[in-house]
């Protein structure tokens, strides 16, 4: 067994993570999302607006998560991998969705950005994503100011590993190429084993997101006919992946 396999059967624990990271870095990537989603069985993850490209970014890292949870079947969380994006929607449209549950103008915003992808590697990642999702696997949720004004701006993650050990990590940093490669950003990172007090401020946060019981933030299930868009570039059999791809230095900020 190699020192990389063996550190990995260890979890979380078997990583030294760093507490503060700088971008524009690749080490963001390289110290976060892959030694992380290598050893993770669940990641939730309050991110930046829903997208093609970010949809595409927020999947980098996620070969290893794949191919651990279709190894597991239905004993895999059902979903293991939890997306809020925001949106920020005119307000008579917001208060048509706040007071009448109507997603209609949200449904076409979201349409308009879920472009083809660029490339054939944002559409591997998409793949990915489309995949967990066909799976059920994944699920997002989108989230509105409930006051109808401003958008869900907050940024961070939680993955947490088959023994229930976690790592937070929040900051600046977006779900995109841009905001991990080309950026100014700052983030922090902590476990849940040496600061249990920050774990459980960021992990009951996320809860009331997405079980939309925030006081701030409604957030809704992804529109039907968004799903089904996403499902459809979903491939027959999980994808797998050799080795971590990387992503170009552009894209949306």
């Amino acid at each position: 067994m190699t020192k990389r396999a063996k550190a990995t059967d260890q979890g979380l624990r078997g990583h030294p993570w760093r507490r503060f990271l700088r971008g524009p870095d690749p080490e963001i990537l390289d110290d976060i999302y892959v030694p992380a989603l290598t050893r993770a069985l669940r990641y939730d993850r309050c991110c930046a607006y829903f997208s093609s490209s970010v949809l595409a970014a927020a999947s980098r890292g996620f070969g290893r998560l794949i191919e651990r949870l279709h190894a597991l079947g239905e004993a895999a969380p059902h979903p293991a991998v939890r997306l809020v994006v925001n949106e920020e929607l005119p307000e008579a449209d917001a208060r048509a969705l706040l007071e009448t549950g109507d997603t209609t103008a949200l449904e076409a915003l979201l349409d308009k950005r879920l472009r083809r992808a660029r490339d054939l590697l944002e559409r591997r990642r998409l793949e990915m994503l489309a995949w967990l999702l066909k799976a059920r696997l994944l699920d997002l949720r989108v989230g509105v100011m409930r006051s109808g004004e401003g958008i869900v701006h907050a940024k961070f993650g939680i993955v947490t590993d088959p023994g229930g050990d976690a790592i937070v990590f929040s900051g600046s940093g977006n779900e995109s190429a841009q905001g991990l490669l080309a950026n100014y950003e700052r983030l922090e990172v902590s476990t849940s084993w040496a600061d249990v007090d920050r774990h459980r401020e960021y992990a009951d946060e996320f809860e009331a997101l997405w079980t939309d019981r925030h006081a701030t933030v409604h957030t809704v299930t992804l529109p039907e006919a968004i799903r089904l868009k996403l499902i459809r570039l979903a491939p027959k059999e999980p994808p797998v992946v050799s080795r971590p791809m990387r992503w170009r230095a552009s894209g949306p900020r």
